[in-house]
């Protein structure tokens, strides 16, 4: 497993090189959100899914042909995500069928289901679990008890040698304290770990739902500062301290998620955007979009439009940087930094290992 997995990794690279080379937009990494149902009911997800009740579900068969098409584009890493994709029977089909062309298959989970969907988790090569910290913490945001679950669920597939991440949500109730926490929790299980802030997007579903995403600008660049300091001491923490770095530099009140070349000062350093080029995302109801960014102003719909339609016609509609750690730290990855690429490399030399 381990030689293919490096396989994988080489050629997704290789893919990369060649893509900007001869200057094509590829979807090497294509996110696809295979349910719109969820059994918890997290109070900043973007996704609205206690409403989204009447969303039409894609069939085993519409996936298995989305996955082989997505391999026709080019895609090499497939992240299945939800809702709550373990909520699918079929996973097994579909995993199987990533592996069977040569995909590198990753999953989001809230982690509660875990333990009981071992036939699942076996199959993938690397799974990201949501813990947002100690259970005073993690539980008000997800539901009652949910810590005990997610902390099952971590063991459960750290016993199955799977490569695990944490990702952790910032609202405006985290501290320093709970960093610390999740530092020295992630240690102990030897798994990475990834911070992420809420923020409030279009709703789609139920436009009146009011959210608390609010944290205040000087609280959350002191949380990406703190970040970064804990990833330079070694702390086991995914992103590069630079993408933390930019995420704390930004020219903007963070009520502000995205912005256009006229907008940014000259003094800020951002890495170039390449969701929508190398980056797709595929909504459970069928939109597509470059990121969650345009969550709700999708122009796609790979039912209406055909998947090689849409993701040819993806556009960021002139957004050029955003603050959203995970994204800065990809396109850094893409842009070809040194030390993005040296974080990237021992990671994946030590989940080998």
């Amino acid at each position: 497993m381990k030689l293919r997995k490096l396989k994988q990794y080489l050629k997704f690279v290789n893919t990369l090189f060649m893509a900007k080379l001869t200057k094509r937009r590829i979807p090497l990494i294509a996110i696809l959100c295979v349910t719109n149902r969820c059994n918890l009911k997290c109070w900043y997800c973007y996704g609205e899914h206690p409403y989204r009740a009447n969303c039409q579900e894609f069939t085993t068969q519409e996936l298995l042909d989305m996955i082989r098409r997505l391999y026709r584009l080019g895609t090499q890493i497939l992240q299945l995500q939800g809702g709550e994709p373990l909520l699918r029977d079929d996973l097994p089909f579909i995993i199987n069928e990533a592996h069977r062309l040569g995909m590198v298959c990753d999953m989001v989970t809230n982690g509660t289901l875990v333990y009981r969907r071992s036939d699942v988790i076996r199959l993938l090569d690397k799974v990201c679990i949501s813990l947002d910290g100690p259970p005073e913490i993690n539980d008000p945001n997800r539901g009652e008890g949910t810590f005990v679950q997610i902390v099952e669920g971590i063991q459960l597939a750290r016993r199955y040698g799977l490569s695990v991440r944490i990702s952790a949500i910032l609202t405006s109730r985290s501290s320093e304290n709970d960093i610390d926490w999740l530092v020295s929790f992630t240690n102990k299980y030897k798994v990475l770990l990834n911070f992420s802030p809420s923020f409030d997007f279009m709703p789609r579903f139920h436009p009146d739902k009011i959210k608390p995403h609010t944290i205040p600008d000087g609280q959350l660049q002191r949380l990406f500062q703190y970040i970064a300091r804990c990833k330079r001491k070694g702390a086991p923490i995914q992103f590069t301290a630079a993408s933390y770095n930019i995420a704390m530099h930004w020219p903007f009140t963070y009520q502000k998620r995205k912005a256009y070349a006229y907008e940014i000062p000259a003094w800020f350093v951002h890495p170039k955007c390449y969701h929508g080029d190398y980056v797709v995302f595929i909504d459970s109801d069928g939109s597509v979009y470059p990121c969650c960014n345009f969550w709700g102003r999708s122009n796609w719909d790979i039912r209406r439009d055909g998947l090689e339609e849409a993701v040819a016609g993806l556009s960021r509609d002139g957004c050029q940087a955003c603050y959203i750690p995970a994204y800065i730290d990809r396109n850094l990855f893409f842009s070809g930094r040194s030390g993005s690429w040296r974080n990237y490399i021992i990671q994946t030399i030590k989940d080998l290992l």
